[in-house]
């Protein structure tokens, strides 16, 4: 026998374990933030990870309908990337809007702004 094929197993799991781990890495990483880009990016990170485990699962298990559930998974984590993407753009738009409607009116109004700020 091939060495290259008694090894593919053993390689083809450490793949996964390694790919599963860094998959919980990126869903602290969706958890805990900072900004809404980063959890993004870690969705979309965790997706693509999602993808080859099941891909690492199509070599091992020698199952050829997993690759169709590879390629419906990722559209759903393109499409779930999209919808987080606009989210954010829409709720940056209103803050943007809040905050220069705020700015607006602490420059027609400096002194009202100034007493607000002194009063306890």
């Amino acid at each position: 026998m091939d060495p290259l094929s008694t090894l593919a197993p053993q390689i083809l799991t450490t793949a996964m374990v390694i790919l599963a781990l860094c998959a919980l890495a990126a869903l602290f990483r969706a958890l805990i933030g900072p900004r809404m880009s980063d959890r993004i990016v870690a969705v979309n990170m965790i997706g693509t990870q999602a993808i080859c485990i099941i891909a690492c699962l199509v070599l091992r298990l020698h199952e050829d309908w997993l690759v169709d559930i590879a390629i419906v998974y990722a559209m759903f984590s393109f499409l779930a990337v999209a919808v987080l993407t606009k989210m954010d753009i829409g709720v940056y738009r209103q803050w943007r809007a809040a905050h220069n409607k705020s700015r607006r009116q602490t420059a027609e109004h400096p002194d009202d702004a100034q007493q607000g700020r002194d009063e306890p």
